[in-house]
Formats: structure tokens, C-alpha cells, sequence
């Protein structure tokens, strides 16, 4: 009788201090009406899906018999993107709220945030990245047009640069000129792959 009466004891205290957490998504610049949010793909959830609740028409939810402790609550939507907050109940049914975000320390708290819940989208969401337009200065930044470049202006200047050092100095000139012309003739006396492989 009296381990019955324990347990009976034991449940109304659980059931208690469990609380029903409530809140809202409210309008704002990314939705400016929230009964054209999705119902039925957007609902709240606690560390993950300990505890659901899906949102009603007009942005409102409620997450039944929340037992004391600290949560990520998290606002799951296809359509927009939300901010993750940390919500902490204690034993009164005191519910304090925060700010956070994956990769900060759970012991680091952000903004704190009214109770209910007033939350606000941040951005919509985005499954593709926009294709880039033609830019001039992208070819700019592109290696193969920047050797193209640098060639060209190679072929351009090459002769006039001879042409000085030959007035300059014809012996320098005349060796440079034979040093190219030797490089031209090796080059020539080298097989070709063709060659190579046709002598196999």
C-alpha cells in the first residue's frame, strides 16, 4: 500500500511541475504574414524530438508537459529559416530563454528572449545558388587568361627589347639571337613521340 501510494505521489509531482511551453512565430520583414506558413512541414521541437508540437494558423504553438531542465528549441521549416534558442525551466516553472547557435558553448548565453516565445524567421531558405552573370573582372582573376595576357605582351615587347639591345649592344644581341637559334635546332633534332614509337 504504501510503495502504491509512492508511486501516486511520485507522478502528481511529475505531472506538477511539467509545464505546457508556449509561443509564437511572429511577423516580421522575411514573413510578413505568418498564416502563409506551411503547417504542416514546420513544427517546434526540443533537443532534437523529445518534445514536438506543430504551430497552429496564426504563428501560436504549445509544447505539453515540459519537465524542468534546459532545451535547443528549434523551429524546423522547409520554407525559412530560424533562430535556435536555449530554453531553461526550473523547478518553480520559471522558463528563462536565450539566443544560441551550433558551434557556441551551451554555457555561453545570447540575447535573452520574452516569455511566451516570440520568435521571427531570419532568411528564407535556399536549396540552389543563384548562377553567376558574365564579369569582366572574373576573367581578369581566371590563370589562363592571365598567362594568355602576359604572352601576348611577351610577343609585343620581345622585338622591340631586341631591336634596343642590338643598338646597344650587337655582340650581347648576336649571342642571345644564336642561343635562341641552337635551342630552335635541338629542339628540331628531338624525335617526336610518334617517331619513338614507331622505331619499337
Amino acid at each position: 500500500m504504501r510503495l502504491l501510494s509512492f508511486f501516486i505521489v511520485s507522478f502528481l509531482v511529475t505531472f506538477a511541475t511539467a509545464i505546457t511551453l508556449q509561443g509564437k512565430i511572429i511577423p516580421n520583414a522575411v514573413i510578413s504574414d505568418v498564416t502563409k506558413i506551411d503547417t504542416s512541414t514546420t513544427r517546434i521541437v526540443l533537443n532534437g524530438a523529445q518534445y514536438t508540437a506543430h504551430i497552429k494558423a496564426n504563428g501560436e504553438f504549445a509544447i505539453p508537459n515540459v519537465k524542468p531542465g534546459s532545451y535547443l528549441l528549434e523551429v524546423q521549416s522547409i520554407e525559412y529559416v530560424f533562430p535556435k534558442l536555449r530554453v531553461d525551466v526550473n523547478e518553480e516553472n520559471n522558463v528563462k530563454a536565450t539566443y544560441t547557435g551550433l558551434g557556441i558553448d551551451w554555457n555561453q548565453r545570447g540575447n535573452s528572449v520574452s516569455y511566451p516565445l516570440d520568435i521571427q524567421a531570419k532568411a528564407v531558405s535556399e536549396y540552389f545558388m543563384e548562377r553567376q552573370g558574365f564579369s569582366v573582372m572574373g576573367m581578369f582573376k581566371n590563370p589562363m587568361f592571365l598567362m594568355m595576357g602576359v604572352s601576348a605582351i611577351m610577343m609585343f615587347f620581345m622585338p622591340k627589347l631586341m631591336k634596343q639591345m642590338q643598338e646597344m649592344d650587337p655582340e650581347g644581341a648576336k649571342e642571345i639571337s644564336q642561343s635562341q637559334a641552337d635551342a630552335q635546332k635541338l629542339l628540331s633534332d628531338m624525335p617526336s613521340l610518334s617517331q619513338m614509337f614507331a622505331k619499337r
